[in-house]
């Protein structure tokens, strides 16, 4: 019985270290520290673009993408965005909800139990999905050291 518990103790602990070295090799590449920023102001058919998700991915898709967000006058800042040439996504899907919260936080929309004059229609300036991630989107810029202005004007089709 003292074999078998043995033999048991060595075969987990082999699968133990097995699983510990195989889940290292699947985790997420860690975002470039590059100090680089990019920012400026998203416009879509004339009108600022709120709340919008805004990745910046290397052109050559090498390493993990930098990640900002847009406030509600379009300004957005994404810090730590790689070098040299990049893809650029708008993605208004991914704040929705931000500016909802924002509209209702702020008074300008009093739910569905509000009365009709104070109600205001969330509107919402929606990019189209071809922009919505790096892979499919043809915005591009170059990036160098230090601080970095791209407005961006989402063209329509």
């Amino acid at each position: 019985m003292r074999r078998f518990h043995r033999a048991l103790g060595l075969i987990l602990f082999a699968t133990a270290v097995s699983l510990t070295a195989s889940c290292g090799s699947n985790a997420p590449e860690a975002l470039t520290q590059s100090g680089a920023t990019l920012e400026g102001t998203i416009t879509h058919n004339g009108r600022p673009v709120q709340f919008a998700l805004v990745i910046v991915q290397s052109a050559s898709g090498a390493g993990a993408p930098a990640t900002g967000k847009a406030g509600p006058e379009g300004r957005y800042t994404v810090p730590n965005v790689p070098t040299g040439p990049v893809k650029v996504a708008v993605n208004t899907d991914a704040g929705q909800g931000d500016l909802k919260t924002a509209q209702m936080q702020g008074g300008m929309y009093s739910g569905p139990d509000g009365k009709k004059a104070k109600r205001v229609n969330l509107d919402y300036n929606q990019v189209p999905k071809k922009y919505h991630t790096p892979e499919s989107s043809t915005l591009t810029t170059t990036i160098a050291s230090g601080s970095n202005t791209f407005d961006i004007d989402v063209p329509t089709k």
